[in-house]
């Protein structure tokens, strides 16, 4: 079963916010969510380091991040990053928004079938 959740972006003079999977997951869409304008939206991807900036202009999402071996939540986070099983979420993507105007994503993390 899918889930749904909303993440707020910044600015484009703001940092970039991690999207961050909360399952087990095959992929995730992401698109803005309507509460502003559409913005459109900068994006980096975990595979190059987070070096090249995608720009996704308005009107081109959902866009659709997909791992084939999948990607996983953190695990054992409540003892921290110190814990000998511990293991960080693995990042979609790291977003903000293409213009100053800051707004939000509707992430949907998707299982496999």
């Amino acid at each position: 079963m899918p889930v749904t959740r909303l993440v707020a972006i910044n600015g484009s003079g703001g940092a970039y916010t991690q999207i961050l999977a909360t399952i087990a997951a095959a992929a995730a869409a992401i698109v803005e969510d309507g509460s502003v304008a559409p913005q459109g939206l900068q994006v980096q991807y975990p595979v190059d380091g987070f070096t090249a900036t995608a720009n996704i202009p308005i009107g081109q999402e959902p866009l659709t991040v997909e791992k084939p071996s999948g990607f996983l939540p953190g695990q054992n986070t409540a003892n921290g990053a110190g814990a000998f099983n511990y293991r960080a979420a693995d990042v979609y993507c790291q977003v903000k928004s293409a213009t100053a105007t800051a707004t939000t994503v509707r992430v949907v993390e998707m299982e496999r079938n």
